[in-house]
C-alpha cells in the first residue's frame, strides 16, 4: 500500500488473518485494522446472514450507517432494496407519512398518494437512523408493523403485506431509555435481536493514521488538490486527540487541512486551532508524564502501546481496580477493558 509520507511510521503491515476483513470494510468504507473494529465488523457479517432485526449502538460518527449499509449488501436480502430513514432529521409530524405513505386527500396538501419507506423497504432492508428520537405513540406503530408485518397508509383502509428487514441505530442507550419509559421495551426486545456496538474513535486510536490517509487520499480526489506529506508531529497530535466527534471529526479536520494548506504538505498551521484546545485540556494526555509541548502541540514521546497501557494502570490504581469503575474512567466498555488488559498483560 502506496502511503501519504509521514504516516509510514504509524502503520503497522496487519496480521495475516485480518486482511480479508480489512479488504471487505474498505469496499464500504469502514477504515482500520484494530481488534474493536474488526470484531464489529465481524459481528455484522454473521447477522448479514439471517433475517434477525439489528441494533447498532455508537457514539455519532463512528460509522453507524456504514456498518448499516454493509450488512445490507453482504445480506441475503442484497438485492433487495435499502432504503434509510433519519428519524431524528423529520418532524413527528410528518415522520408516520414518510414511514407508512399516504392516501390522496388523507389530510391537507396530500394532492396524490405518496408511498412509504417501509412499503419501497418491502423484500429488503430499512434503515431507521436515530430510532430513539421517535415519539412512544409512532413506536407503538412500528411494534405493530413487526408483529403484524401490514402496514396502512395514511387515509388509507388496505392493508399491505410487507416483509422487510429493520436495521436500527442510536446514540443512545436505549435501555437506559426503556427505565425512564422513553422507549418502549417491547419494541426495545424487538429490533435487539442483534446487537452492534460500534467503537469510539479514541478505544482505536492505532487506525488514526490509516484512516488519515484514506481521507487525504478521498479529497485529492474530490478537491482536485495535490497533497503529497503530512508532518509527523501533526500525526502525533492527531493521534493524541479524544476526537468527540469520532471518525466524522476526523475527516472534517483532514478536508479543512487539505483546502487551508497553501503548499503539496499538511503542517500543524493548516490544523483547526480548537483541536490545540481540546487536546492541551484533555486529561487523558495531561495524565501522562512522557508528552512535551511545542508551539502549543502535544507531541507524545511515548510509544502508542505504552500511553495505552499507562492510562489504564492509572485507571485500575485510583478506582483501586475495580473493573468497572476502571473502565467508566477510561470511557470505555468493560469488556474492552478487559481485552486492552490481556494484551498489555496487566493482571
Amino acid at each position: 500500500m502506496q502511503l501519504i509520507k509521514g504516516l509510514e511510521n504509524f502503520i503497522e503491515d496487519p496480521q495475516p488473518e485480518k486482511l480479508q476483513f480489512i479488504e471487505e470494510m474498505t469496499k464500504f468504507g469502514i477504515i482500520g485494522y484494530s481488534d474493536s473494529i474488526i470484531q464489529s465488523f465481524q459481528r455484522a457479517k454473521k447477522a448479514a446472514k439471517s433475517n434477525a432485526n439489528i441494533l447498532i449502538q455508537g457514539d455519532s460518527g463512528t460509522g453507524k450507517e456504514l456498518f448499516a449499509i454493509a450488512t445490507h449488501y453482504m445480506g441475503i436480502r442484497m438485492d433487495g432494496p435499502l432504503v434509510k430513514l433519519n428519524c431524528a432529521a423529520i418532524p413527528e409530524t410528518l415522520l408516520e407519512s414518510e414511514l407508512f405513505g399516504y392516501e390522496k386527500g388523507a389530510f391537507t396538501g396530500a394532492g396524490r398518494q405518496k408511498i412509504g419507506k417501509f412499503e419501497l423497504a418491502n423484500k429488503g432492508t430499512i434503515f431507521l437512523d436515530e430510532i430513539g428520537e421517535m415519539s412512544l405513540a409512532l413506536q407503538a406503530k412500528i411494534l405493530r408493523v413487526i408483529e403484524d408485518k401490514i402496514i396502512s397508509r395514511v387515509g388509507g383502509l388496505e392493508s399491505i403485506s410487507i416483509d422487510v428487514r429493520i436495521i436500527s441505530a442510536t446514540n443512545r442507550d436505549l435501555w437506559q431509555e426503556v427505565r425512564k419509559t422513553k422507549f418502549r421495551e417491547d419494541l426495545y426486545y424487538r429490533i435487539n435481536v442483534i446487537f452492534l456496538h460500534l467503537p469510539p474513535l479514541k478505544e482505536r486510536r492505532e487506525d488514526i493514521p490509516l484512516l488519515i490517509d484514506f481521507f487525504i487520499k478521498r479529497y485529492i480526489e474530490l478537491e482536485g488538490v495535490h497533497i503529497s506529506q503530512i508532518d509527523e508531529d501533526v500525526v502525533k497530535l492527531l493521534i493524541s486527540f479524544n476526537w468527540p466527534g469520532n471518525v466524522r471529526q476526523l475527516e472534517n479536520v483532514i478536508h479543512h487541512a487539505m483546502i487551508m494548506t497553501e503548499d503539496e504538505r499538511i503542517s500543524i498551521d493548516d490544523i483547526p486551532d480548537n483541536i490545540f484546545s481540546s487536546a492541551s485540556s484533555s486529561d487523558n494526555i495531561n495524565n501522562l508524564t512522557g508528552y512535551i509541548k511545542k508551539d502549543n502541540v502535544i507531541i507524545t514521546d511515548l510509544d502508542l502501546d505504552e500511553m495505552e497501557k499507562t492510562q489504564i494502570l492509572k485507571a485500575l490504581e485510583k478506582s483501586h481496580w475495580k473493573m468497572s469503575k476502571a473502565a467508566e474512567l477510561l470511557g470505555i466498555h468493560r469488556n474492552t477493558l478487559t481485552q486492552k488488559m490481556k494484551k498489555y498483560k496487566l493482571k
